[in-house]
């Protein structure tokens, strides 16, 4: 026995064939949430109301907090079981819905991924997305996840805790479980029919502003640097400006000198706070930020040096350079040093 719960917004006729798929084949109870549904498909709800428990949203909230209602309200229930999620629109058979359970009963602190294969028979439009989204995920996290989009999870519910903390209310809460998952469970995937009905068509999924909610943790590091980088540009010219008549190597050492530390405490605040969401001391994370930011100031100041004074750059033009290089240094070492508070996982195959 388990829980299958199945968020619905402006379900149609595929939502019924999958519970009465599920009522035939499987030993669970399924809780459909109406994610504030309009009128036209209050017909299907009273159908599926035969087949399934269902919870009501009076207006339409997000997937995310769908996910959480079903959540909250399995809770409730206090019992020790499996919650296996599954999209609405036909795309999860009930046979792949039983073997995530089933790997889900038998691995407990895991979140069990149903994953597709995304041969070139799959919609162009999903097969880009995902291919995207794993690059960018293995970039966050360090886990090579093979399906980041699947809508079929299963986890056992002493894991509700941890679901009820994601954040996100609509399609970023799934990409949010997931980057949160990868570093403080182990992820199984397990392998299931690649199914797309009319090219994916009934999906929900707005793919500008989705994209930009799910992706918007990774654009926060480039974002803070972005804006570390401009007040040490400002600083950086203002320096120079004012101090015109004093000696080249004087003049670049004080400039660089002064606008990376107006820039780095500013930087170091918003790294650990908006950025990696860090909560270690700060003695901890200084330290190493700080040491991080004099390693760099050594660095940058080198290389500012020798690229003017050896191949006769401008002295504006080589920040601009020097810098977009030591960017991606400096992420790497903050995001899988400095910041990193637990241990990343990995994942398997069952």
């Amino acid at each position: 026995m388990y829980y299958l719960i199945i968020p619905a917004f402006e379900p149609d006729q595929k939502l019924l064939a999958l519970l009465e798929d599920v009522r035939q084949q499987l030993h669970c109870q399924v809780i459909l949430v109406n994610d504030g549904s309009s009128l036209h498909t209050k017909p299907i709800f009273k159908e599926a109301s035969q087949l399934a428990t269902i919870l009501n949203h009076p207006k339409n909230m997000g997937k995310g907090q769908a996910l959480r209602t079903a959540f909250r309200y399995v809770q409730s229930l206090d019992r020790d079981a499996v919650i296996v999620t599954a999209d609405a629109d036909g795309q999860h058979s009930a046979r792949d819905i039983d073997r995530v359970a089933h790997a889900a009963a038998h691995l407990p602190n895991r979140l069990i991924l149903g994953v597709r294969q995304f041969t070139k028979d799959i919609p162009l439009r999903s097969r880009f997305g995902n291919k995207l989204t794993r690059l960018l995920f293995k970039l966050q996290t360090g886990v090579a996840v093979s399906d980041t989009q699947t809508g079929l999870r299963a986890f056992q519910t002493q894991m509700i805790p941890f679901m009820l903390g994601v954040e996100g209310d609509r399609y970023e809460y799934e990409m949010n479980m997931l980057t949160q998952a990868s570093q403080k469970y182990l992820i199984t995937e397990v392998p299931i029919e690649t199914i797309y009905i009319d090219d994916n068509a009934s999906s929900h999924f707005r793919p500008i502003r989705d994209s930009l909610m799910i992706y918007k943790n990774l654009f926060k590091f480039a974002l803070a640097s972005f804006g570390g980088f401009v007040i040490d540009y400002l600083v950086y010219a203002m320096v120079l400006l004012s101090f015109s008549w004093a000696p080249t190597t004087i003049r670049l050492l004080l400039a660089n000198c002064l606008g990376r530390i107006t820039s780095s405490v500013c930087n170091f605040k918003m790294n650990k706070s908006l950025v990696f969401d860090n909560h270690d001391s700060v003695t901890r994370t200084g330290t190493g930020y700080f040491s991080l930011v004099v390693l760099l100031f050594i660095g940058d100041t080198a290389l500012q040096y020798f690229l003017h004074s050896l191949l006769g750059i401008n002295f504006y033009l080589v920040k601009i350079l020097v810098g977009t290089l030591l960017f991606f240094v400096s992420w790497f070492i903050q995001k899988h040093f400095i910041f990193q508070e637990r241990k990343t996982f990995s994942h398997e195959i069952y």
